[in-house]
């Protein structure tokens, strides 16, 4: 039995991003330089964000969903903030939690705070080393 070759972190990430606009969302993506993880950035943070990678992530990042290539099997780490795990067997789960997380968070704050919130990490966070000013709007 011949194992299917798993996409690359490159072509999840512009399917991720692809449907994640066509489904409402502002995507800002930055693709890391020391390692071939993909960080997608939802709504300028208020619907957080995606890391896609090989790998384990950073101890002192944390990423609500993650997807990652080199797992079976997806998970969920409960601590101190909910972590997502998903396997590229489970993209179509990915999408319906970021979809679900979004609503989650429209449905918290309301519609136009929700905006508000996009605005205010948008300016606020426009110069700020890192991610910010290396990530592009997609």
């Amino acid at each position: 039995m011949t194992k299917t070759r798993k996409p690359s972190i490159q072509t999840l990430a512009n399917k991720i991003a692809k449907i994640a606009k066509e489904k409402g969302f502002v995507v800002q993506r930055y693709d890391a330089y020391s390692t071939s993880s993909i960080y997608l950035k939802l709504d300028y943070g208020v619907a957080n964000s995606i890391r896609i990678g090989d790998h384990a992530g950073k101890k002192h990042l944390s990423y609500r969903f993650n997807l990652l290539t080199n797992i079976d099997k997806s998970y969920v780490e409960h601590g101190e903030y909910k972590k997502n795990y998903y396997c590229v067997d489970d993209l179509e789960k990915l999408i319906d939690d970021i979809s679900s997380n979004k609503n989650d968070q429209i449905e918290k704050y309301g519609a136009q705070k929700y905006q508000q919130l996009m605005k205010k990490n948008q300016v606020e966070n426009a110069n700020k080393r890192g991610f910010w000013s290396k990530a592009k709007t997609v």
